[in-house]
């Protein structure tokens, strides 16, 4: 008779934590292939829609001038532009330009380890894996220390 006990919380840490490592190494060789740092290949995916700086070093857990040398160097190379926001004029705007919008696509089309694990997995397990996948997404956002910090201590 199979065992139903559902696995506690602490059981399933280490197997996602094997998931989410697959999924960087993958993401990590794939950036270097194109002479990117994996943040500098986290911010071309991030850029489907401009994005403020401030959003940009939220995205990446960063401070702001870690934020804007990084941008600088992927301006210098033509990946992404900035501009002075339409609406307010003291926030800049970070957008990618053609070549960057293509690099972030090439990058996500050569994650070929996660595609063939992924692929390895029924189609069945494959539609149970995507909502999992989307409630622990929004799960996690919303328990973000980055969205809810804790106050310093005064």
């Amino acid at each position: 008779m199979p065992d139903t006990t559902a696995p506690a919380a602490d059981d399933l840490i280490e197997p996602l934590a094997r998931a989410v490592r697959g999924y960087y190494d993958d993401f990590a060789v794939v950036s270097a292939r194109h002479g990117l740092t994996t943040a500098q290949a986290r911010v071309l995916i991030a850029l489907e829609e401009p994005l403020s700086m401030r959003a940009l070093a939220d995205h990446l857990l960063c401070d702001a001038s870690n934020a804007t040398g990084l941008i600088a160097r992927m301006e210098a190379r033509g990946l992404v532009q900035r501009a002075l926001s339409p609406s307010d004029r003291r926030i800049k705007v970070v957008t990618a330009t053609t070549e960057g919008t293509e690099l972030a696509h090439l990058i996500r089309d050569e994650l070929h380890s996660v595609r063939a694990a992924l692929e390895a997995l029924t189609p069945d397990e494959r539609a149970t894996l995507l909502p999992l996948l989307n409630r622990l997404a929004d799960l996690l956002d919303h328990h973000s220390p980055q969205r809810h910090p804790t106050p310093s201590p005064t």
